[in-house]
């Protein structure tokens, strides 16, 4: 896009003037606290682990793993309290030996908890719980004895588990993944389909109704777009988007309506904004930002309301381009919103976003400045509500670091994010989507020390996080929300 089109576009939010945010009757926030003390204070950077791992709301509490460094890997719940925090479940390795591969991929589906741990006698399998510790148990030892099945990736998908296995390269067999699904019991534990010799799973995907999107790599078509409903004649490539053994590299995925969003590659268009209804005639290019083989960074963001936001790369000055989406009748509206200016003046600087998130109909973002080092130069926090108007940036920095990136986690009409000052370092903050609305909540790791928290999952009348406040480690803390 040249400069003179970028500007009939839309004005830069630069010069825009905030307009207020009315916050709702939402709960208020109480005074965040550490829940209990499980980990030694660890010697590598304060945001390694251990710590607690997978964290998911499942029958009112908060269930989540913990591995510890002499092997054993439990399952935990909690009410938020100090006593009403416990094992449920607790998976030792042999005498003398750690396990490699630590419990974890909790995944909530109706009334059962499934995960994937190892045990001496089965390995690492699929297990399922139902809270307790009696109603945790073994769903099929799918590679009999201490064999690992290691089972990954596991999403629920109507009223099913899918998850998928890869299965190495031995001297008389080559490579290849499984897709199986299961209903909690061993019988109906099954494989859905082989995909193939050389066959490779990305971790990108989404599911849209009780379709889940998937993207795998085979020698035939290379890699693209796959779908499955858990069933072998629903188990699927949705289309070749570069024919042949080319690759179109699937990325982003997203969910809006019944259509799945993603950017995509071919010779004609370049590296695009593509979607799909799972069929493929459904799968198309949505536009052509930029005519010809060449084109600029594309993300796709998250959704807020019925719209989805993505981003492009402007190469003329190292901003980003925002853009906003709507499924309209004959096919995608795509509106221009801003141009989040590069603040900085570093030769061949730019700016991406590194996450995002909806709530209450806007969508929040991280915008990060990069020059030639690894690590960024600011990462901002930015608001939008779909409109140049309603575009601006809230506060800055968030995490500086290029191995610890901020998390925003949308709660109501505000979110809660690793925000970092110069007195108080990367602390918990929360933000209403205005600049005097946005804040610190606590310094938990008291003076310029950060406590860097993360994993935010709320269960009822709480909000859970990890967080290191310096003296106790990586633990598990919880901010009461009071009516």
């Amino acid at each position: 896009m040249q400069e003179d089109e970028r500007s009939a576009l839309g004005a830069s939010v630069e010069s825009q003037v905030e307009e207020p945010v009315e916050s709702g009757g939402h709960p208020k926030l109480g005074t965040a606290r550490m829940v209990k003390d499980l980990f030694p204070p660890i010697s590598g950077p304060p945001w390694w682990g251990p710590y607690p791992e997978s964290l998911v709301e499942f029958r009112g509490r908060l269930f989540f793993a913990a591995n510890f460094e002499d092997g054993r890997g439990e399952l935990w719940r909690s009410d938020g309290s100090r006593a009403g925090t416990v094992p449920v479940r607790s998976f030792r390795p042999p005498p003398g030996t750690t396990f490699s591969s630590p419990l974890g991929e909790l995944t909530p589906l109706g009334s059962r908890l499934f995960f994937v741990a190892s045990d001496p006698a089965h390995g690492r399998e699929l297990w399922v719980s139902d809270g307790s510790a009696g109603g945790t148990q073994l769903v099929k030892d799918i590679v009999t004895g201490v064999g690992d099945s290691s089972p990954y990736n596991l999403q629920a998908v109507g009223n099913f588990l899918i998850f998928f296995r890869y299965i190495g390269e031995t001297p008389t067999s080559p490579a290849r993944t499984e897709l199986w699904r299961s209903d909690g019991t061993a019988s109906g534990t099954v494989r859905v389909q082989a995909l193939g010799s050389d066959t490779y799973l990305s971790y990108v995907q989404t599911v849209v109704g009780d379709t889940l999107f998937f993207v795998l790599t085979d020698p035939d078509h290379g890699t693209e777009l796959w779908k499955t409903d858990g069933t072998p004649s629903g188990t699927m490539l949705v289309k070749d988007i570069a024919p042949g053994p080319d690759s179109s590299y699937p990325f982003g995925l997203q969910a809006l309506g019944r259509y799945v969003y993603f950017t995509a590659t071919e010779a004609t268009s370049g590296r695009e904004l593509w979607r799909s209804d799972g069929t493929p005639e459904g799968t198309t290019l949505v536009a052509d930002m930029r005519p010809g083989e060449d084109s600029y960074f594309i993300q796709v963001l998250e959704t807020a309301d019925d719209r989805l936001y993505f981003t492009m790369a402007d190469p003329l000055d190292g901003s980003t381009l925002l853009y906003r989406l709507r499924n309209g009748s004959e096919g995608p509206r795509i509106r221009f919103v801003a141009t989040l200016p590069n603040p900085s003046d570093v030769l061949d600087s730019s700016t991406f976003v590194t996450t995002s998130v909806g709530a209450d109909g806007r969508l929040f973002l991280a915008l990060a400045v990069h020059g030639s080092g690894p690590a960024p130069l600011d990462v901002q926090l930015w608001v939008t509500d779909g409109t140049n108007s309603g575009t601006r940036m809230l506060h800055h920095p968030l995490s500086l670091s290029d191995e610890f990136g901020s998390t925003l986690f949308a709660l109501d009409d505000r979110i809660l994010f690793s925000g970092g000052s110069a007195t108080t370092g990367l602390e918990l903050w929360v933000s209403n989507g205005r600049r005097r609305g946005t804040r610190l909540l606590r310094d938990l790791a008291p003076g310029g020390a950060s406590s860097y928290p993360q994993r935010f999952t709320r269960v009822g009348s709480s909000v859970f996080f990890v967080a290191n406040d310096g003296v106790h480690g990586n633990e598990l803390w919880v901010l009461p929300l009071r009516p």
